[in-house]
């Protein structure tokens, strides 16, 4: 008698998980994970999505994805989320390879695309007709892998085995970008020791000063540090106190790639109001959704092409 409530418990689980949109069914995961019987929301409206291409190559920051970590983030989680948001319609990311970038504009089955100037132009070689809706200002920022100067680590391939003190979660040069540099010297992700509390995850760190003091007077021997920052360290006597740097306590390993993009550009048969929506939304995105910006690793999205091109 006791199996009819138990199986209506179980529907319930899942109708809930079909019909509820919780922080973890937008991380990397997915909804594969999390819904992987594919069940709609009770009430769901069935609008197309805003499509947005971006190009990957296989190996990059953009395609760092530590799939273990629950809380994870892609750049462009936040950009999806909040334009979502203020076009009041679902947006996609969807990773493609150059020639399905241009291929899919020009067929406009991407509504837009966020591409660097060199994907630019191979797009515009390839006749495909597109126009910029905004570009990247894109500031001068790269980090440092190092090592404490103490440790026996003298290469990216000695870091497999250690813990890695990475900066902000989410952050494109100290998290996404340290990952990718990695990645590119055959360290993946799994090779690295992981913290046990909370979770079984990366050791994330608040900023460029922490994760230096971890590699300096912690307990990790690696990690990545903002390269603005060693270039302020005096030479030596660096000191626990007062807390300070200099130079002759790290070992730089090698240093992550600058943020590469441009314009961000729209199919020539996206609708033209919506257009309009999101170039507003982009030029305004550094003081109204900053979260948008930060997250890509720009300063900001204008009408003009970037002050470093």
């Amino acid at each position: 008698m006791r199996k009819v409530p138990n199986c209506c418990a179980a529907l319930t689980v899942l109708l809930m998980v079909g019909g509820c949109h919780s922080e973890l069914s937008d991380s990397i995961f997915g909804t594969s994970l999390w819904n992987p019987f594919d069940l709609k929301p009770l009430f769901a409206v069935d609008t197309d999505p805003i499509r947005i291409g971006v190009a990957t190559d296989g190996c990059c920051m953009w395609d760092v994805r530590a799939w273990w970590d629950l809380r994870d983030r892609t750049p462009f989680t936040e950009l999806r989320r909040a334009l979502a948001r203020r076009a009041g319609q679902p947006v996609q990311i969807e990773q493609l390879k150059d020639f399905q970038l241009a291929a899919q504009l020009e067929s406009g089955r991407l509504d837009f695309a966020l591409l660097t100037y060199d994907q630019y132009k191979q797009i515009k070689d390839q006749a495909a007709t597109v126009d910029v809706v905004a570009y990247a200002d894109v500031p001068d920022k790269t980090g440092l892998l190092v090592a404490s100067a103490d440790s026996d680590i003298r290469s990216i391939s000695d870091v497999a085995g250690h813990r890695f003190a990475f900066g902000p979660r989410g952050d494109p040069i100290l998290h996404h970008g340290a990952a990718a540099a990695l990645e590119a010297a055959g360290v993946t992700l799994s090779d690295i020791t992981r913290e046990i509390v909370p979770i079984y995850q990366l050791q994330y760190h608040i900023s460029s000063f922490e994760a230096a003091k971890e590699v300096v007077y912690g307990l990790t021997p690696v990690g990545v540090i903002a390269k603005s920052d060693y270039k302020q360290y005096p030479e030596s006597g660096g000191r626990f106190f007062p807390l300070s740097f200099s130079r002759d306590q790290f070992r730089v390993l090698g240093e992550t790639k600058p943020v590469n993009l441009g314009p961000f550009v729209a199919s020539g048969r996206t609708d033209p109001e919506l257009v309009d929506r999101v170039r507003t939304f982009l030029l305004a995105a550094a003081t109204d959704t900053p979260r948008v910006t930060d997250s890509l690793g720009v300063a900001a999205f204008t009408g003009t092409t970037s002050r470093n091109q």
